[in-house]
């Protein structure tokens, strides 16, 4: 009896995408870090908001707090013509969003500049606009696909201009912090490659209100030190701005 072919079926769109994407990431010499963050009061105050604010805008506006105080933090690694660090001179936090594109998943990434200084109710309806919109409405998407199109040679000479030769093009294009997460799906990654200097990310919840928040950083760009301290900052953050946040959301909401 002759064994059943299988056929070769060409990437997608969408692979190709994540595969430009992975290949630069993997370059970067990534260190992981996490910390368990007791968050129950912060937790309890959430529910009592109205709007209830996503855990993604709260942890994605704090992380990009505690990187407008911390330049380390918005340093960009560039190696060519010879290396050198980039620092860019305000926050472009970027997320990573999961579309429909023809008939594959195809993972976009969308900056947001200087997101410290938006509420956590804009914060939410950017990442809703970037879910839902039609995909030729959000810029950064089309842009993406448009680049994904090219002809292999051509996309990645592209990318490995602007990934290694100029610090302010990838911080415009890529941002200068990462942040994905599967938590409201009840799941997590241990690690991850990602191209920027750092990538949070962070479980679902304990029964306890705790969560494990974590982190992938650029060695190149800064030492697990680094990533200490920036971690008490976040969750002084947490603690602070960000509680005040939510809590005045609760009282608008009674009011």
């Amino acid at each position: 009896m002759p064994h059943p072919r299988g056929q070769y079926i060409p990437l997608s769109l969408a692979r190709r995408m994540i595969g430009d994407f992975l290949h630069y990431g993997q370059r970067i010499p990534l260190a992981h870090g996490e910390q368990r963050f007791d968050l129950s009061d912060l937790k309890a105050a959430v529910a009592k908001a109205r709007p209830r604010p996503s855990w993604q805008a709260i942890f994605f506006k704090a992380w990009a707090i505690v990187a407008a105080e911390r330049p380390v933090l918005r340093r960009i690694y560039v190696g060519r013509p010879w290396a050198r660090l980039y620092e860019h001179p305000v926050n472009i936090g970027a997320i990573v969003v999961s579309r429909p594109l023809e008939g594959d998943q195809a993972l976009h990434h969308l900056p947001i500049h200087v997101p410290e200084q938006a509420t956590l109710v804009e914060l939410d309806r950017k990442f809703a606009h970037a879910r839902l919109a039609p995909v030729a409405e959000i810029p950064a998407f089309r842009r993406q696909i448009l680049q994904a199109r090219l002809p292999f040679p051509l996309r990645r000479a592209i990318y490995d201009l602007g990934m290694n030769w100029m610090g302010r093009w990838k911080a415009k294009h890529l941002g200068t912090f990462g942040m994905s997460c599967v938590a409201s799906l009840g799941g997590a990654t241990l690690t991850t490659i990602a191209p920027w200097t750092t990538m949070i990310h962070y479980t679902p919840f304990a029964p306890d209100g705790s969560l494990m928040m974590r982190v992938a950083l650029d060695h190149r760009v800064l030492d697990g030190v680094e990533a200490s301290i920036a971690f008490h900052e976040l969750r002084r953050t947490l603690d602070g701005p960000i509680m005040d946040e939510v809590v005045s959301l609760r009282r608008a909401a009674a009011a």
